[in-house]
């Protein structure tokens, strides 16, 4: 019999820190053309590649995934008509209300909604997975598993009866005391590496307008741009394509700040960093974080993206993510109530003002049924205490963002989404060389002609 398939600390982490107006999903908002495919051909499209997913069938037992012995995926994938006129706002409005909604923890902790009836034809998946479940990158794994050109064989899927309490806690032994010898064999991080990273997160941050929880509702919002001429802006001045979305960010985020009357000069961003090793399609969490300052009353687009450029540069030689990574990995050797303490004080110290992840997705088109995936915004959640998060996935040749805000603190989510866009753009077009006006030729001219006549 296999072993039982437990929860990391990480995973579990997750789940110990959703509250009822921060549930820590992910998720995600599909636009595809073509006419809708039935509800009926989703589920059996989906539910014939889950064996390749098998936590997608089952829900959390105490500190390990147990086959759902009643799954049936109808309860997970369903069909939505948008209302009338169907246009851009309704379904921003619908996505809001969907992704707002907790999953149910009696179940495996994923769900999708086909939705029709938009304007202009085409159809859109909003969907959900905890993040107990997946972390941005296990998410777009598997979203690639379940696309076309992933051949799927006949399921032969029926659920396991749960281990035994003896067997789980033999288990839960045998890794602990793996782990600790692994631990013993692996260099020790320094101790002043893991108070730097330790400061580095509880550092202080500026207290502003967006730091609080109101509602579990969502509002969300998209922004796009082109991947490529955003790669050759940043690498003029020595920057990554995150070190730009980081910088439009900031110039986005000051604009919202200052229509609340705040001027800080500068808010500090959790940033996502991705640790996994695994194969395609492993589930779970792998990742660590990073604090970056960002400079929200510099309006200079060049300015900004130099700045937040430095600072992930420092970020990344101090090596701010790794004693994190480790400090989360010996969490595993705590029992459940231990990890329940260390993960909340760790959450109530760390401070940040807004959760940024820039995740690497395909660059190729993707079809669903035939029918072509035009774009995929993400949904990133935030802890309890705060507001707002700023997801970017880069899919075939294009940036593409999703605002995802509490609805009572950040009703003006989509004049966040509009900033975005024109801050992307003036990074993009910044550093293009721009073809003279007639007033610079003549100036040229006249500059010329005075330098050959000095000669």
């Amino acid at each position: 019999m296999p072993p039982p398939d437990r929860l990391s600390a990480l995973d579990a982490a997750f789940l110990d820190l959703e509250t009822a107006r921060a549930p820590l999903h992910v998720g995600w908002t599909l636009k595809l053309d073509g006419p809708p495919p039935s509800v009926a051909a989703l589920r059996r499209h989906i539910d014939a590649r889950l064996d390749a997913l098998p936590r997608f069938r089952r829900r959390v037992v105490g500190q390990q995934w147990v086959d759902d012995a009643g799954f049936d995926v109808a309860r997970h994938v369903h069909g939505m008509t948008l209302a009338a006129p169907g246009g851009h706002g309704e379904l921003r409005a619908l996505a809001g209300r969907l992704l707002g909604r907790p999953l149910d923890m009696d179940r495996p902790l994923w769900r999708l909604a086909r939705i029709d009836g938009l304007a202009g034809g085409g159809w859109a998946i909003v969907g959900q997975a905890h993040h107990a479940l997946v972390d941005g990158i296990a998410a777009v794994q598997v979203a690639m598993l379940l696309f076309d050109g992933v051949e799927a064989e006949p399921s032969t899927w029926t659920a396991r009866p749960a281990p035994a309490a003896a067997r789980v806690a033999q288990t839960g032994a045998t890794r602990a005391a793996r782990t600790v010898v692994g631990a013993l064999r692996k260099p020790v991080l320094p101790a002043r590496e893991v108070r730097a990273a330790a400061d580095a997160i509880s550092r202080p941050a500026a207290a502003t307008a967006l730091d609080r929880s109101l509602t579990h509702r969502r509002e969300v919002a998209f922004a796009d741009a082109p991947l490529e001429d955003l790669r050759v802006a940043g690498r003029r001045h020595g920057a990554t394509v995150n070190d730009v979305v980081l910088a439009a960010s900031s110039l986005a985020l000051g604009r919202a700040l200052q229509r609340r009357g705040d001027r800080p000069q500068s808010v500090k961003a959790l940033v996502p960093v991705n640790t996994r090793a695994g194969e395609a399609g492993e589930l779970g969490n792998d990742i660590s974080f990073v604090t970056v300052d960002l400079p929200t009353r510099e309006t200079d687009p060049l300015t900004v993206l130099r700045a937040v450029r430095d600072a992930t540069r420092a970020c990344k030689e101090s090596g701010e993510a790794r004693p994190l990574r480790a400090l989360a990995q010996a969490a595993d050797l705590l029992p459940s109530f231990g990890r329940r303490l260390v993960t909340r004080a760790a959450a109530r110290a760390a401070a940040f003002n807004v959760v940024i992840s820039n995740v690497p997705g395909p660059p190729q088109d993707l079809t669903l049924l035939g029918r072509r995936l035009t774009a995929m915004h993400p949904a990133v959640p935030f802890l309890h205490g705060h507001a707002l998060s700023i997801g970017v996935l880069s899919y075939s040749g294009r940036l593409q963002a999703g605002i995802y805000a509490d609805a009572d603190v950040l009703p003006d989510a989509v004049d966040v989404a509009r900033d975005l866009e024109q801050a992307l753009d003036a990074l993009r077009v910044g550093h293009r060389e721009q073809a003279p006006t007639p007033w610079r030729r003549r100036a040229s001219t006249r500059r010329g002609d005075v330098q050959r006549a000095k000669r």
